[in-house]
């Protein structure tokens, strides 16, 4: 049951709606959690097992850590001085264990459903080599629809309760729905339990703007996703699926209408997803920042999928820099390489950790490795530029705030994000590398290929539209605040008229070939 799908927007969450505003305010939270437990069989069947044993380990854990924090709070005043820090020491290290346990758990059901096809191919690649036959063959499971977003968010809300930055959760009940809500279970966000938990477990009362601007934004995402991403989505796969056909303008359009599509689809489904928590007073976390705005790799992935990035750097980047083992190599490379390269290698291999975790979690294949470690390298020679660049041009820092010398850094990082989208969406390493070679070359064809000239005018409308609303949303302006500020017959003319436009414009019929969410797969 997608987003986007009437059975979702029509019948679903209506139902949903109606019955959480009529139950009295203790058994809202229950209402949320029969909405999450039916959405989440209808899209997976027998395999909300899976949902149901993650929630299950990580509610034990979590409680079994709070537990532990109690104990160690009540015994350690009651100790004498010299005793108190060997225990604070154990109960430390007890916490540290249960914490390790759930992410192996957590990390262990990733692998074992997704990427251990992968690994078994990865091993048979090097077992090949021996003088001997031996091969490994791996069993192929179906993977459960958000399987990379729950365990997640499973895992940081152990390390959370671990930090004593969140209290965990007394009842089964309530870890499963803060995993289970079905608006961020397909495709995220990253929510954390602090965050949410509040609005989950003790929902507010049904408010007409929280409803008006869940709507509204419900009604954007839409738009994003019909008009623009599932029409680009044409081009795109008939490109991209037979990739020896073209070359040159051809694929470097391709390309464009990928990152096009991918944008509109994966920030469209989050506006669907964010608008529908909106509707029962639940604040899910913002996943993007008009991107395209960003003047470096790194301030793009800042501003792109927000959640995953803070993820990694909250709970991946900044323990394995600062863990004991690192720690060590830093002084091994002081020593070494002197203090320069003593600060900057240990920081280095966390972000090429992080990048190889990045490509790695968006699919098991080489290609994401590559595509992890292109970014990883887009940063690294950042940074080693920088120095450099600031000693050739002194002028560079006041260069900067000129308008000129920030659009060419808008462009450039937009160049290179496209070349990262082609890896991204190519159907191997091979298929992208040759690909890349091809854009050298002419295309002499059609390129109204899939569409019309009507549909390229509609998406280059709609990508006109898109970077409007994000320029404004850039500026400060608070559009939907703005609009809900205009009078009645103003708000509902707008509303009439991008309903309207989903209707005229929207990639459906036996003319289109709609795809599913992309991100749903990872």
């Amino acid at each position: 049951m997608a987003y986007n799908s009437f059975a979702y927007l029509c019948v679903f969450l209506p139902l949903c709606w109606v019955a959480w505003a009529l139950l009295p305010q203790r058994l809202r939270s229950w209402a949320l959690l029969a909405g999450s437990l039916v959405f989440y069989w209808l899209m997976n069947g027998a395999y909300t097992l899976w949902l149901l044993l993650a929630a299950a380990v990580t509610w034990a854990l979590g409680l079994w850590l709070g537990r532990l924090q109690n104990l160690q709070a009540e015994t350690l005043p009651t100790l004498a001085p010299a005793a108190r820090k060997a225990v604070k020491k154990q109960y430390t290290a007890l916490q540290k264990d249960l914490a390790a346990a759930g992410a192996v758990a957590m990390v262990g059901l990733l692998v074992w459903l997704k990427y251990l096809p992968f690994a078994a191919g990865a091993l048979n690649a090097v077992l090949a080599r021996l003088p001997f036959a031996l091969r490994i063959t791996a069993p192929q499971f179906l993977q459960p629809v958000g399987l990379s977003f729950f365990t997640l968010m499973a895992m940081s809300y152990l390390f959370d309760v671990r930090r004593g930055s969140a209290k965990p959760a007394g009842k089964f009940r309530q870890v499963l729905l803060y995993l289970s809500f079905w608006p961020h279970v397909v495709e995220g966000p990253f929510d954390r339990w602090d965050q949410v938990s509040p609005a989950l477990l003790d929902p507010p009362r049904p408010s007409y703007q929280a409803v008006t601007f869940g709507v509204q934004r419900i009604l954007w995402g839409m738009m994003k996703k019909l008009i623009v991403a599932d029409r680009a989505n044409m081009y795109v796969k008939a490109v991209f699926d037979d990739w020896t056909k073209y070359s040159g303008a051809a694929v470097m359009l391709g390309t464009l209408l990928y990152t096009l599509q991918l944008y509109a689809e994966f920030s469209g489904c989050m506006d669907m997803v964010l608008g529908s928590a909106q509707c029962f007073g639940v604040p899910l976390a913002e996943n993007f920042r008009q991107p395209f705005f960003a003047r470096s790799i790194s301030e793009f992935w800042r501003r792109w999928h927000i959640t995953l990035g803070a993820w990694l750097r909250d709970y991946l980047f900044q323990p394995v820099i600062v863990s004991k083992p690192m720690l060590r190599f830093g002084k091994w490379c002081h020593g070494r390489f002197g203090a320069a390269l003593g600060r900057s290698l240990p920081v280095w291999a966390g972000l090429g950790l992080t990048w190889l975790v990045i490509g790695l979690w968006h699919g098991a294949g080489w290609l994401y490795v590559v595509y992890g470690l292109y970014y990883f390298a887009l940063q690294w020679l950042g940074q080693l530029a920088e120095p450099a660049l600031l000693r050739v041009c002194p002028a560079l820092p006041g260069l900067r705030q000129r308008r000129w010398y920030i659009l060419w850094q808008v462009a450039r990082t937009f160049l290179l994000v496209n070349l990262g989208m082609l890896l991204f969406r190519a159907n191997g390493l091979r298929a992208a590398l040759e690909m890349l070679a091809s854009l050298a070359r002419p295309y002499t064809g059609s390129l109204l290929i899939k569409l019309d000239a009507r549909d390229l005018w509609v998406l280059a409308v709609g990508a006109v539209v898109l970077l409007a609303v994000d320029l404004l949303h850039e500026r400060g302006v608070r559009i939907r605040a703005a609009l809900a500020a205009r009078p009645l017959p103003l708000r509902w003319a707008v509303y009439c008229g991008a309903m309207l436009a989903v209707m005229i414009f929207g990639a459906y019929g036996d003319n289109y070939d709609p795809a599913a969410f992309i991100y749903a797969q990872f």
